[in-house]
C-alpha cells in the first residue's frame, strides 16, 4: 500500500507526503490512528528513530485526547528535530483549554521554557497561561527571551496574573510589538477598572501607570494601542487630557472603521 491509500482524516506530514514514500512504520501508525487509540498505543511512535513518524504521531492524540496527552505533548518539545518540536507545539496550540490542568502537564511545559527554539518557549507559554499553570515567578524569566515572539507571550501570561511589577518592567521593552501587546492585554486585563478608585499599588493604579507612559511612547503605533486599550479600561484624568489633545495620528491605526 503506497501512500496515496493512506487513512483518511490522517494527513502526512509535508516531507513525507513530498519528499519520500511513506515508510511501513508510518504506514502502521496512520492505520493505527483510524481507531481513536489509547495513549500507551501511540507512545512508542513518539520515541520512533524516524522523526517523520514522530512528527506524525503528535498529531495523533488530538482527535480523541486520551488521558496523558498533555504531558506526552509536552515531552516531546524537547525532541531533537525541530519538525517535531514545532508539529507538538501545534498541537498543544490547538488543544489549549481542553487539556486537563494537571501537574504534569506544568512540569513539562516549564522544562520547555529552556529549549533552544522560540517556537517551543512562545507555545509553553501560551498554554500555561490558557490552562492558568503558571504564575509571576515562572513567567517573568522569560521578559529577557531573545526572541520577540516569546517576549510577547511571557507579557500576556504576566498580565493573566495580574504581575503589576513584571509588566510595568516589560513597557520598557525595545520592541514596538512587545509594548503594543502590554497596552492591548491590559485593555482586556483591566477592562473598566480604571474609572474606580482603587487602593495604592493595585494591579489598576500599576495598570494606569503603565498605560500613562505608553501614551507618550515615540512610538505611534504603540501610542494608538494605549489609546485603544484606554477605550476599555477606563479614561481617568489625568489620561482623559491627554486623549483628547492626542493628534489623530496617535488613534487612527487602531481605531474603528467608520466610513461603511
Amino acid at each position: 500500500m503506497g501512500p496515496e491509500h493512506t487513512p483518511a482524516g490522517t494527513a502526512l506530514p509535508h516531507d513525507a507526503a513530498t519528499e519520500a514514500p511513506a515508510t511501513p512504520r508510518l504506514l502502521q501508525l496512520l492505520s493505527l490512528a483510524e481507531d481513536a487509540p489509547e495513549l500507551a498505543a501511540v507512545a512508542p511512535y513518539l520515541t520512533d528513530s524516524d522523526p517523520v513518524v514522530r512528527r506524525t504521531a503528535v498529531t495523533v492524540p488530538t482527535e480523541t485526547v486520551p488521558p496523558g496527552t498533555g504531558p506526552a505533548l509536552a515531552a516531546t518539545l524537547v525532541d531533537a528535530d525541530a519538525g517535531v518540536r514545532e508539529a507538538a507545539a501545534g498541537s498543544l496550540r490547538e488543544l489549549g483549554e481542553t487539556l486537563p490542568a494537571e501537574g504534569a502537564l506544568r512540569d513539562g511545559l516549564a522544562f520547555a521554557l529552556s529549549v533552544d527554539d522560540p517556537v517551543v518557549r512562545a507555545a509553553a507559554l501560551d498554554v500555561l497561561r490558557a490552562l492558568r499553570l503558571g504564575d509571576a515567578e515562572l513567567f517573568k524569566g522569560s521578559l529577557s527571551d531573545s526572541s520577540i515572539t516569546v517576549r510577547i507571550e511571557a507579557v500576556r501570561a504576566l498580565v493573566s496574573v495580574d504581575a503589576t511589577d513584571e509588566v510595568a518592567r516589560a513597557a520598557g521593552d525595545p520592541s514596538r510589538e512587545v509594548r503594543v501587546t502590554i497596552a492591548r492585554a491590559l485593555g482586556t486585563g483591566v477592562s473598566g477598572r480604571l474609572g474606580d478608585t482603587p487602593p495604592t499599588g493595585s494591579w489598576p493604579t500599576r495598570a494606569r501607570a503603565v498605560l500613562t507612559e505608553l501614551v507618550a511612547d515615540p512610538d505611534a503605533l504603540v501610542r494608538a494601542a494605549a489609546y485603544e486599550a484606554l477605550a476599555t479600561t477606563g479614561c481617568p484624568a489625568p489620561l482623559d487630557a491627554v486623549a483628547v489633545a492626542a493628534p489623530g495620528s496617535d488613534i487612527a491605526p487602531f481605531a474603528p472603521d467608520r466610513t461603511n
